[in-house]
């Protein structure tokens, strides 16, 4: 018998410490006890990942096993959620009265299943205007087909959602214990060979498991605008979204300015077996869907003549990962002979290596065209994967601009 003992707070705010340290063991006893009887307080995203957990090791022919304290609200929680009815266990607790606030727990193990589990998510949110609502049921959709499509999970997805009316938030979540992003895109991009690249290049336009870098279609039919359609929806209503697959967690969202936010969080250990999307929306903030499509079909239109665009990865914060190579700009603003120097002793061998570099602007209002070109050009031009590994941290507009005319002037587009 082995016993799981669940963290007695499990907030949104501390998602991403959770996944830095968890550890998904591989249990060998044939009975696994999880023990909820501590936990005080647990969020949606927390109750789903271990639901999931349990799904999969009881697939595996496992005992499951639940202890639960329903005087605490966080067992009644637990109840309500269904945790006993998607595992199949029979207990004997008060079960409470129930809330409509909540779709709880269920498989996601076809495309039959996601719209009467979206259709249940809807009826929460009572959403009055027609393409705000049109809006937020397409990114539900999209998130529970990635499941269906790309997961090849024999056990299906699992989701929830909550609505909170005091604050007008309303959380979604999926988790699979899948083959994961990686595996999923490979075949479709063989250089993507690791878990931080699979996730930035699952949340950019027209990239998809299913099609080819050149299959471009309609909008509405999944042509890799899925997620990126999800995490622009969320991002820009001043909610969130969390995109974990095995060793990698990236958090995207909305900052006041218009801008998106972002972080990647590496974890400690194998991280989760699978993939999982947790989406935060604001019902108050959601934008017109019409504008919001309108904006994704542009974007769309721009990869489809130059992706390499969007492959520019400008962040707000340094990433939670173990190793990368920091070069901080200021040390030599606007000395091109320097940053000569720098990119051809430092920053080519780390990229040929394969190691993820990020140029730190932090402090710099603006960087002319003439010094990125001296950081980066060569560069650019000689490492056909280098937007890969080259990261671009607390840039300004203007030098954002000029970062990407270098990198259109590198693939001789001309503006």
């Amino acid at each position: 018998m082995a016993v799981i003992q669940i963290p007695d707070e499990l907030v949104d705010k501390g998602l991403r410490d959770f996944f830095r340290g968890w550890k998904w063991l591989n249990w060998s006893s044939n009975e696994i006890i999880f023990d909820f009887s501590q936990v005080n307080y647990i969020s949606p995203w927390a109750v789903t990942l271990f639901a999931t957990y349990a799904l999969k090791l009881k697939s595996e022919g496992k005992i499951i096993k639940l202890w639960i304290d329903d005087s605490r609200k966080a067992g009644q929680f637990l109840i309500q959620a269904g945790i006993y009815n998607i595992l199949e266990v029979e207990f004997n607790l008060a079960t409470p009265p129930p809330t409509n606030k909540l779709v709880p727990l269920t498989i996601i193990s076809s495309s039959i299943v996601i719209p009467q589990f979206t259709k249940k998510v809807m009826n929460l949110l009572q959403i009055e205007d027609e393409e705000i609502e049109g809006a937020v049921e397409y990114s539900f959709v999209e998130l529970l087909r990635n499941v269906v499509q790309h997961s090849h999970s024999p056990i299906g997805g699992v989701a929830m959602a909550e609505y909170f009316p005091s604050t007008g938030l309303v959380e979604l979540v999926v988790a699979d214990c899948g083959i994961g992003i990686l595996r999923s895109l490979s075949a479709s991009y063989p250089e993507i060979d690791e878990d931080r690249l699979a996730l930035k290049f699952a949340v950019m336009p027209h990239v998809s498991g299913t099609f080819s870098q050149s299959a471009y279609g309609s909008m509405m039919n999944n042509a890799g605008l899925g997620l990126f359609f999800v995490k622009e929806i969320a991002t820009r209503s001043s909610g969130g979204f969390f995109l974990g697959s095995n060793t990698m967690l990236m958090n995207l969202w909305g900052n006041a300015n218009g801008t998106q936010g972002q972080r990647l969080v590496a974890s400690n250990d194998i991280g989760w077996p699978g993939t999982f999307a947790f989406l935060q929306l604001r019902k108050k903030n959601i934008v017109d869907f019409a504008g919001l499509l309108a904006h994704c079909r542009d974007i769309a239109a721009k990869a489809r003549k130059d992706p390499r665009e969007f492959s520019l990865d400008f962040m707000d914060d340094v990433p939670e990962i173990e190793h990368f190579i920091s070069i901080v700009v200021q040390d030599f603003n606007e000395n091109v002979e320097q940053a000569a120097v720098i990119r051809d002793t430092i920053v080519m061998p780390a990229l040929i290596n394969k190691d993820l570099v990020i140029w730190d602007f932090t402090g710099i209002r603006f960087a002319t065209q003439s010094f990125i070109h001296a950081c980066m050009y060569k560069i650019l031009r000689d490492i056909p994967y280098a937007r890969s590994y080259m990261s671009f941290l607390n840039c300004s507009n203007a030098t954002k601009e000029a970062i990407k005319a270098v990198a259109y002037a590198e693939s001789g587009k001309v503006e």
